[in-house]
């Protein structure tokens, strides 16, 4: 098997440049803000995460900075869905910005973390009366709608409560996105109201009390790769835009354009095909776009971004450890046979869903061996009790290539799982959750404890002691 299906990875100097000083290789082993990522894992319990703070800020200060010089009107909202862990949200608001919730539980995390109702925008396609009136107690910046039928019910709560409710309609503008189906939230996914009633749905939220219409919401989709789409989109909100203020004689506060700027996940060789993995554009590539169609049409609109994956997604790396090998041969059609060797890790979908979900791509290093080529071939599979839980090769490949050297007790560690980790960490086979780490400027913090099986049950109960209750 040649091993030039992704040169890329034989530079760890390369791989580690999207963390810059956070990620280093030095004397052949993977440090991560100064942590020994393998010497930790010698006496800290496997799988674990390992968050950057000043990767967060980082990231923070490049897309806030980025589209501000685009568009001086700009706020960022972060979309709290990619991780709503505590700490994480108190670094984000620190950092100055705003952020976007889904949820009644997400809105309660918002507020624990200190967020101000002025600060907050609640997303969701399925809000119930109950989160309406947390939402309403006080009225936060904005009620995403998502339907004629739940403007009708935040203005029925709005009226019980005596109070006005800030919101901002979500439409369908129908523009395609080229990314996994089940990141795309446009052309004929459940969310927002559809493009053609949008005008009729704008005119009912003006003339409702206790309703204040403040802005138009869409969003297109998660980790898009391409400018256009959001160009296309962007056209068409303009114009929707101004056909609902002639119409209706309103005058929006904003146009919120969503999140999805891609993050890459492994960089395009020349002869593989345009996948959502990759992310060909910098942020100034979306920014530059977006913001100069703006400032052109209305440069009095604000502009209000959701990014998650784009905020938190290279901020962390998963820790694991190579629990068992072994070779398996594999006889094909021509009669051939081919070796398979295999790693076994102890993390699996468990503790990354999207490796198996989306099958997602996840860049991964031996940490200890971080500074010897990875030249040999090698299937990665997880430890639950399930086919799927294999991780995605290379691009181009079923494999992994690591170092030669890799073997059982080893510690393998995948870059690019700050997004969608933390929040979908399952139960499943009954194994440990993966505690969570962050290093700060003042050491190691832990963010996340471990929960094992005993949390799991705890809320559990037998026959006996629910007849007892």
């Amino acid at each position: 098997m040649a091993r030039d299906v992704l040169e890329c990875s034989l530079d760890f100097a390369k791989l580690a440049d999207p963390m810059k000083d956070v990620l280093t290789c030095e004397h052949g082993r993977m440090r991560f803000g100064g942590i020994d990522v393998a010497g930790m894992a010698d006496t800290t319990p496997t799988p674990f995460f390992l968050f950057s703070a000043t990767q967060i800020d980082r990231n923070i200060a490049t897309l806030r900075d980025t589209f501000r010089a685009h568009h001086p009107k700009t706020r960022v909202f972060y979309a709290s869905k990619a991780c709503s862990n505590l700490w994480f949200l108190d670094r984000v608001r620190r950092s100055g910005i705003d952020i976007e919730v889904n949820s009644g539980g997400e809105l309660w995390k918002a507020r624990k973390a200190g967020f101000q109702p002025h600060q907050i925008g609640f997303n969701g396609n399925a809000k119930t009366r109950a989160e309406i009136l947390v939402a309403l107690q006080p009225p936060i910046e904005a009620i995403i709608v998502d339907s004629v039928f739940e403007l009708r019910r935040v203005a029925d709560v709005a009226a019980d409560l005596g109070v006005q409710a800030r919101v901002a309609l979500r439409v369908d503008l129908n523009v395609a996105s080229e990314t996994h189906p089940g990141l795309r939230t446009s052309k004929g996914a459940k969310a927002g109201i559809d493009v053609g009633e949008a005008l009729a749905a704008f005119g009912l939220a003006a003339q409702l009390p206790n309703i204040e219409l403040v802005g138009m919401h869409y969003h297109i989709g998660s980790q898009i790769t391409r400018v256009e789409p959001y160009l296309e989109a962007l056209d068409l909100a303009l114009s929707l835009l101004d056909r609902i203020e002639t119409a209706h004689g309103v005058r929006l506060e904003h146009l919120n354009i969503g999140g999805g700027f891609a993050i890459p996940y492994y960089d395009r060789t020349a002869d593989e095909p345009d996948t959502y993995f990759e992310a060909p554009h910098t942020l100034d590539g979306y920014a530059a776009g977006i913001g100069s169609r703006l400032q052109k049409a209305r440069p009095d609109l604000q502009l209000y971004l959701e990014p998650g994956r784009a905020i938190a997604g290279n901020t962390a790396v998963l820790v694991s450890r190579v629990e068992a090998e072994k070779t398996k041969l594999v006889g094909a059609a021509d009669g051939r046979v081919t070796r398979e060797d295999w790693i076994m890790v102890d993390a699996g979908f468990n503790t990354v869903l999207e490796h198996s979900s989306y099958h997602w791509y996840y860049r991964a290093v031996v940490a200890n061996h971080c500074g010897k080529p990875p030249v040999r071939p090698f299937r990665i599979g997880g430890p639950l009790c399930d086919g799927g839980d294999v991780y995605a090769g290379d691009p181009g490949s079923e494999y992994r290539y690591l170092p030669t050297c890799t073997k059982v007790g080893d510690v393998v560690a995948f870059f690019d799982v700050g997004a969608y980790s933390l929040e979908c960490m399952s139960a499943y086979n009954g194994r440990d959750q993966a505690a969570a780490y962050m290093v700060t400027e003042s050491g190691l913090r832990k963010i996340a404890a471990r929960r094992s099986v005993e949390d799991f049950v705890a809320n559990e109960r037998f026959a006996a002691d629910a007849a007892a209750e």
